[in-house]
């Protein structure tokens, strides 16, 4: 920094020299200094210090031959020469006398100053040494507490991982929590539901299997058994599990266009059963809930076999298509009985009296049989 400032000033003052001699010197003399200041200004620029290239510059302008004849100029050097010496000499003896008693006392306050010196710089010593030992030791110290610090270091790494697996499950777990808990509470309200609903289907079943027993004994007081489409045993009854049991009105549009009354009768091979069979597929495939019925008749060996639908307006209603779609009266120490389908109304399906006053009907079998009373009757569903 210190060297910088110097070249500043030097630059400075070359420059104002330059400057000075410009004002006063002759246009030739003007052409010569804008060459030096040229020249000093490359070498600068080269790298040379500012007062190198200064000398530089003289050196090679007052090395340049000025026209004067060799020996004017030899014998002109010669005296300024001499002159310089002189007063360089007379320069000198004065400087070097004083330069002499100065440098005396110098020298006496520097042997002064060394002696004090060299008394501190022993007792530096002897605290050097001691500071030394104390430095080695802590030294040894310091290695021991870096090593201990290192393996602490290792440690806490470990440990921070461990952490932070840690504080990852810790998390996954309190969501895995919070999810149960969620799921646990939503379970609990399902459960008090579910509770709640079999307590009603207890009571609806309570309530239904009273409704059964006395349906089954009434059933039986007339004569009737109920059993399931696949314990039937005379044929194969196909039911659909989306069946349901029709309106009257529904009953008679399946009738009207069902077409099992026109196949023809054959007996012991296409019979009552074949005839209901075939009525009970085509009413459940066409998603109408039937049964299919076996009767027995007092005093008689025969047996026959029609078809039953338990409809929401009209009740249980019994059909026989053989030959021809009937509505039949099937009740337990009555007369087989069977009208038109058109002939029935809500009115008279269960009225016996307008059953047994019938003039015209149909029967089973021969006109010996139409006395045939029903002893037992089986519904599969």
């Amino acid at each position: 920094m210190e060297s910088q400032d110097k070249e500043k000033e030097y630059r400075r003052k070359i420059l104002g020299g330059f400057g000075e001699e410009w004002t006063t010197a002759s246009p030739k003399k003007r052409i010569e200094l804008n060459k030096r200041m040229l020249r000093w200004q490359e070498l600068v620029d080269s790298g040379w210090t500012v007062t190198k290239a200064y000398f530089k510059v003289m050196e090679e302008y007052a090395s340049k031959p000025t026209g004067k004849p060799l020996w004017s100029r030899m014998s002109k050097s010669v005296a300024i020469i001499s002159a310089l010496a002189l007063v360089a000499a007379i320069v000198y003896s004065i400087v070097i006398t004083v330069e002499i008693g100065n440098l005396k006392i110098e020298l006496e306050s520097v042997q002064s100053v060394l002696t004090s010196t060299q008394v501190e710089l022993s007792s530096t010593k002897q605290t050097l040494s001691s500071t030394q030992s104390e430095l080695t030791s802590t030294q040894t110290e310091l290695s021991s507490t870096e090593q201990t610090l290192a393996s602490t270091q290792t440690e806490l790494a470990s440990t921070q991982q461990t952490l932070t697996s840690v504080q990852d499950e810790l998390v996954a777990t309190k969501i895995e929590l919070t999810s149960t808990e969620s799921e646990l509470a939503s379970t609990e309200n399902q459960l008090n539901s579910v509770q709640q609903d079999l307590t009603n289907l207890q009571d609806i079943l309570s309530s239904t299997q009273q409704q059964l027993t006395v349906a089954q004994e009434t059933l039986e007081g007339l004569g009737i058994t109920l059993s399931a489409s696949q314990e039937c045993s005379d044929v194969d009854l196909i039911d659909s599990s989306t069946a349901t049991n029709p309106t009257w009105g529904q009953l008679r549009a399946f009738l009207s266009q069902d077409q099992t009354d026109r196949n023809k009768y054959i007996e012991n091979e296409y019979d009552c059963s074949q005839f209901s069979r075939d009525v009970h597929n085509n009413a459940e495939a066409a998603g109408i809930r039937a049964a299919e019925v076996h009767i027995e008749f007092r005093d008689e060996s025969a047996a026959h076999a029609l078809n039953a639908f338990l409809t929401s307006d009209y009740g249980l209603v019994y059909v026989d298509c053989i030959r021809i779609d009937t509505i039949a009266r099937i009740k337990a120490e009555k007369k087989y009985r069977a009208v038109e389908v058109y002939r029935i109304t809500e009115a008279r399906i269960r009225n016996d009296y307008w059953w047994d006053a019938l003039d015209s009907y149909y029967y089973i079998g021969s006109s010996e049989h139409d006395q045939w009373v029903t002893s037992s009757i089986k519904i599969y569903w």
